[in-house]
């Protein structure tokens, strides 16, 4: 190893203009290559919406999947949907051997739906915002940091409270510590349960573009709009095997023309690799389906991802054909110093036998030569 370092530094001592040149342009290259990996990597950790996998997993053996199924706008479930597959996909788990552990659960979900409404306080605020109508365990898979209050759960005994992200807090009432106010949506009375923080990430800054947010009940937002659907339904369930979740959720979910979308390998190089090939036409949505910011938030972040992995490779590929070209030349070296050496070994070698074959055919006569084991007479 010694010799070799040597014989690199040798080398390097003895580099011109041109090799210099192309030893820094290759460090460079390999650098931006790690520096977009890096960045890769930095990309698929931003969202807090995508690790509810592996939070509900922790250190359990079973492997768990992380779904969302996003639904066209006039093709929306009702929460009698939701119960109803809740039992057709706890039959279907039963049937492959898979239960849940005792005092756990198997699978968690959660639902949404959003409509227009109308927002005031006594204190004079009101606005026109879009309510998001939740249901099940929403705020697992939106962990929203809490400024004050709590999040509302789906067994709460009351459908009447609401969750204020800040913006919205202070522009009804002037503040953040609201729990227990009474605010007014479409002339009805709520109580406030808590406010919070919005995402910080930059994707849902810009996917983000509401002037503030109301979460609400699912079923209190049916009362105030009784068009009001399920849009939006997500899922951590086992995936024990690749697609085994994906499939029972499309077998036992039907989304119409809607879309089913595995968050768990959305940064990973298969998936990736498609999001590049579809590239120019992920754009385009001619099936009536509208994302909440979180996907499209999500869907920013795939498209970052997909660009720096194709920098990645690019960035890489001047340094690895440099690699090759330098291996092949070492080899076909090594090929003519062998090729005009071995010969000579070889033939150096069949002498070396040879003279030694001479050499104990000789001693052999001498000794026969000799009588009583080769001792002379006195």
């Amino acid at each position: 190893m010694k010799r070799f370092f040597q014989r690199m530094l040798n080398a390097v001592k003895g580099f011109g203009f041109k090799q210099w040149f192309l030893l820094i342009l290759n460090v460079l290259l390999v650098g931006g290559s790690i520096g977009c990996l890096l960045g890769l990597g930095a990309i698929s950790s931003t969202l807090d919406t995508l690790t509810a996998a592996g939070r509900f997993q922790g250190q359990g053996d079973i492997r768990f999947a992380q779904l969302a199924c996003y639904l066209p706008v006039d093709d929306g479930k009702s929460e009698n949907d939701i119960r109803s597959f809740r039992q057709t996909l706890e039959d279907q788990l039963v049937a492959q051997s898979l239960e849940a552990p005792e005092g756990g659960r198997l699978y968690l979900d959660a639902y949404s739906g959003a409509a227009q409404v109308t927002v005031s306080s006594d204190n004079g605020g009101n606005a026109s915002v879009k309510a998001i109508g939740v249901g099940g365990d929403f705020f697992y898979f939106h962990p929203l940091r809490l400024r004050s209050g709590a999040y509302i759960k789906s067994d709460d005994l009351m459908d009447d409270l609401v969750v204020l992200d800040e913006e919205m807090a202070w522009r009804l009432f002037g503040g953040t510590d609201l729990a227990g106010l009474t605010m007014y949506i479409n002339g009805q009375p709520f109580v406030v349960s808590g406010v919070v923080a919005r995402e910080a990430d930059f994707a849902t800054g810009e996917a983000y573009t509401g002037d503030g947010g109301v979460f609400m009940s699912f079923s209190a937002l049916s009362r105030l709009q009784e068009s009001a659907d399920i849009t939006a339904y997500e899922i951590v369930m086992p995936n024990p095997i690749t697609n085994f979740a994906k499939g029972i959720l499309e077998d036992t979910f039907p989304v119409g023309d809607g879309d089913v979308v595995e968050n768990s390998s959305r940064y990973s190089l298969p998936h990736l690799w498609e999001v590049i090939k579809g590239f120019g036409q992920r754009s385009m949505r001619t099936n009536g389906v509208i994302y909440p910011y979180w996907e499209n938030a999500a869907r920013m972040t795939e498209d970052y991802a997909a660009m720096l992995l194709v920098l990645a490779v690019l960035l890489a590929v001047y340094p690895l054909l440099t690699v090759l070209v330098l291996i092949i030349r070492d080899i076909r070296r090594a090929y003519r110093f062998a090729k005009a050496k071995i010969p000579e070994k070889v033939d150096e070698a069949v002498e070396k036998r040879r003279e030694e074959r001479l050499e104990k055919k000789f001693e052999k006569k001498e000794k026969e030569g000799k009588p009583d084991g080769g001792s002379e007479p006195s």
